[in-house]
């Protein structure tokens, strides 16, 4: 269960954020993003979060939300660009296998949304 040290991260990321702002207040969202290549299950990841902020003062009443990037594929051989949902790396077009992934492997806190 990669989700809750991905938490922790989180927790860690916006903790250092306020630390070097010098903000005091709470905080309200904390947005991140996901790429579908890394295998997250929204649920835990929400899970092991709400678990972990209730030992943080300024994060204790915070949401986390959180968006799936889909994987996009393109083609090295004819440059066709896709989306796919299902872990098949070919080309739709020309069925080559000699692909690069463009999207889907992102995973980082996006933005941090305090309350007044």
């Amino acid at each position: 269960m990669h989700e809750l040290q991905i938490a922790q991260n989180i927790i860690t990321i916006v903790n250092d954020e306020l630390l070097k702002s010098e903000n005091k207040n709470n905080v309200d969202t904390v947005y991140f993003i996901a790429g579908r290549m890394r295998a997250i299950i929204p649920e835990t990841l929400q899970f092991s979060f709400d678990v972990q902020k209730k030992s943080h003062k300024q994060l204790k009443n915070s949401k986390l939300s959180i968006k799936e990037i889909n994987i996009a594929i393109k083609c090295k051989d004819c440059e066709h660009q896709q989306t796919i949902s299902e872990p098949v790396f070919h080309c739709n077009k020309c069925l080559s296998t000699n692909i690069e992934i463009i999207n889907g492997n992102e995973l980082y806190v996006d933005s941090i949304e305090l309350n007044e």
